[in-house]
């Protein structure tokens, strides 16, 4: 089931049958639209605090975020194209004006129009995150906190770099504090054998300087969408059914444990498997229930289905984790060959459980670093490379002639071109399949790219 259809089976099975109670509305912590950065876990407490201050201060301006985005954006000259791309991202984006709990952009690339690349897809984002309020089409309140001082073009090295995935430095934003951590990173960082030079090497850190960065960040918007008016039909389209998250976690683990959701990745770091699947209440025998033994053992089974659906869930997520291993760690691009009867037959469930999880026709996504996936992207045919593996995915290959073709001379390469490229490169594919993997991508054929 989706989520919409197991919470309305929840709260139907808790209205027929009182030995089943909901316990609370929603799974907090393993919500993926909780917000990253609401507390002093990820950023101060401090800087938490004025957040809530700047937003608390601001008044409704009257509008949604999407109308006053498109204002501007119809006021711009832009291709057909750029516009329909432009419009997808603005559509995309939730309350807070980042697209973090919605779709990934690389989903609303069109597949029928050849024109839209992911470097249209750059573009537009960036035209986007420079209209009025600055910082929206961000990913996160960090990544706009460091678009909003790329933009203003006066940030300090230090303020970039700490803004740049640092922003945990400044956690409880003493400065005598932050800069003894600022020391410590860089030592730690080059105690590595070969660590290339960092921003912080070419600074004379001292608490004025630390001072200065920290009430740099102060000036700047958390949340840009502040003071407009959410458009709840927009973010309700565009929210993805979650099944499950995964977090790249600092620390090294010796080995993986399924159990508990825990992928060993390298040296620096593992990957952490949730349980995601959204808006789903939590349920539990009630402890006040003295009614007859058959409500309690038909609230019993009912409550081991949706446990096994969650255990169910980790279990296919760790295992994909695993077996995706590339993608996890180095993004979009990077997909291996997998079958759903691999994943099966490598954790002891059914095929078919697998592929209800991950079908194309009521797809759940699973929350990334780089944004949602359809649970069914992780799943590709290969063909036979010189590769480790001696194979290569079908994904794989339609991002390299993405790629390929975005731009210069070489995206008037025909199929048979493409195939001699391909095969150049150790890729064993004949012309006929490039040219359905072209179609997939939704690549015109060379004629129509002249």
């Amino acid at each position: 089931m989706g989520t919409k259809e197991l919470r309305e089976e929840i709260f139907k099975a808790a209205n027929e049958n009182p030995a089943i109670e909901i316990v609370r509305e929603f799974r907090g912590s393993d919500n993926p639209y909780n917000e990253k950065y609401r507390t002093g876990s990820a950023g101060s407490s401090k800087l938490s605090d004025d957040f809530n201050a700047t937003l608390e201060s601001k008044s409704s301006y009257g509008e949604t975020l999407q109308d006053h985005l498109l204002n501007q954006l119809n006021m711009m000259h832009l291709s057909a194209d750029e516009m329909e791309l432009s419009k997808a991202l603005i559509y995309n984006l939730d309350e807070k004006g980042f697209y973090g709990s919605n779709l990934s952009p690389e989903t609303l690339l069109n597949k029928n129009r050849p024109m839209q690349t992911p470097e249209l897809l750059k573009k537009c984002m960036e035209s986007i995150q420079k209209l009025d309020p600055v910082g929206t089409c961000c990913k996160d309140i960090e990544e706009s906190l460091y678009v909003q001082a790329k933009i203003r073009g006066d940030a300090s090295v230090l303020t970039l770099f700490i803004l740049d995935g640092n922003l945990r430095l400044i956690e409880n934003p003493v400065p005598e504090k932050v800069l003894k951590r600022l020391i410590e990173y860089r030592e730690k960082w080059h105690s590595r054998k070969f660590a290339p030079r960092i921003p912080l090497d070419r600074l004379e850190l001292d608490v004025e300087m630390v001072e200065e960065t920290i009430s740099y960040i102060r000036t700047l918007e958390p949340r840009p969408a502040a003071g407009y008016v959410h458009d709840i039909y927009a973010a309700e389209f565009n929210k993805p059914d979650f099944i499950f998250s995964v977090e790249k976690v600092a620390g090294e683990i010796s080995k993986s444990d399924y159990t508990k959701g825990i992928i060993k990745g390298d040296s620096d770091f593992h990957f952490q498997v949730k349980y995601s699947s959204g808006e789903i209440p939590e349920v539990r025998i009630s402890p006040e229930f003295a009614g007859n033994k058959e409500l309690f053992e038909k609230a019993k089974v009912f409550i081991q289905n949706l446990e096994y659906r969650e255990s169910s869930c980790i279990l296919q997520g760790c295992a994909i984790v695993e077996a995706q291993k590339e993608f996890f760690i180095k993004g979009p691009g990077h997909i291996a060959p997998l079958t759903r009867r691999t994943i099966a037959k490598q954790i002891g469930i059914h095929e078919s459980t697998v592929s209800r999880m991950s079908g194309k026709k009521n797809p759940k996504f699973v929350q990334t670093e780089w944004g949602p996936f359809p649970a069914s992207y992780f799943f590709s045919s290969g063909v036979n490379s010189t590769g480790d593996d001696g194979k290569i995915s079908a994904e794989e290959i339609k991002f390299k002639i993405q790629t390929l073709l975005a731009s210069g001379d070489e995206k008037k390469m025909s199929d048979q071109q493409i195939t001699e490229y391909l095969n150049s490169q150790g890729i064993k594919i004949s012309r006929r399949t490039v040219a359905k993997y072209r179609n997939q991508a939704g690549i015109n054929n060379s004629y129509f790219r002249m």
